[in-house]
């Protein structure tokens, strides 16, 4: 595969983020809540514990295509003059990253033996510092689409319209980390978690097909006839 068609999959690869981030939360199914107690925590791990570390894998692969189109992202700004706004793209999306592995790392270790060995403090401590964690990791999720919004609007490798949907998908993404109340809709485990996955995933599928057909197509040079002496 040659080093364009590398750079094409690149591209896309928001796509298969989304998809395998949509398949994982969808296996994991409605974890406690940042308000349950510690039976309530024990209890969902010990009855899902195989689904739940089915789950985590595809989540953390997930996470991985996220990091290439990160960097796939990276290169088309420095590419184009916007260096400073390449490392921050790279430098937030590795953060974000790396927050989801923490978060998913704690939900794994309750699956795996915590919840059933720990005590229900320890089970409810472990479960509200997850969602903490989660939420305040929204604010880099939220940075990285708006600095790659803007990046590539000014690199003008999108159309002028892609600015309003990703400043409003930053904004959304962002308000995430605003959801303190102890339970309902703005809790740290509410529905406004629905917003941010749309509004996150639904920018990295819009943002993965415009690259991809922005992307040049090198066509074939025709090969020159051969001249033969008379």
């Amino acid at each position: 595969m040659s080093d364009m068609q590398w750079d094409r999959w690149a591209r896309g690869s928001g796509i298969p983020f989304a998809v395998l981030l949509i398949v994982g939360f969808t296996l994991f199914g409605d974890g406690p809540k940042v308000d349950a107690s510690g039976s309530e925590v024990a209890a969902f791990y010990s009855d899902n514990g195989g689904r739940v570390l089915t789950a985590e894998p595809i989540i953390a692969v997930g996470f991985l295509f996220l990091l290439w189109f990160a960097g796939a992202i990276a290169n088309i700004l420095r590419q184009s003059g916007q260096g400073r706004l390449a490392a921050t793209v790279l430098s937030l999306a590795g953060a974000a990253v790396g927050v989801a592995y923490v978060v998913q790392a704690m939900s794994a270790s309750l699956a795996l033996n915590i919840a059933d060995a720990g005590d229900d403090g320890v089970n409810q401590a472990l479960n509200s510092l997850s969602w903490s964690i989660d939420a305040l990791g929204a604010f880099l999720v939220g940075g990285f689409i708006g600095a790659a919004t803007v990046g590539l609007t000014r690199a003008a490798i999108v159309p002028r319209w892609f600015m309003w949907i990703g400043v409003a998908a930053a904004v959304l993404v962002a308000l995430r980390g605003t959801t303190w109340a102890s339970d309902g809709f703005w809790s740290p485990s509410g529905g406004y978690l629905y917003v941010l996955l749309i509004a996150g995933l639904g920018w990295a599928v819009l943002t993965s097909v415009l690259l991809f057909r922005a992307m040049p197509r090198v066509e074939r040079a025709p090969e020159s006839a051969s001249v033969r002496p008379a």
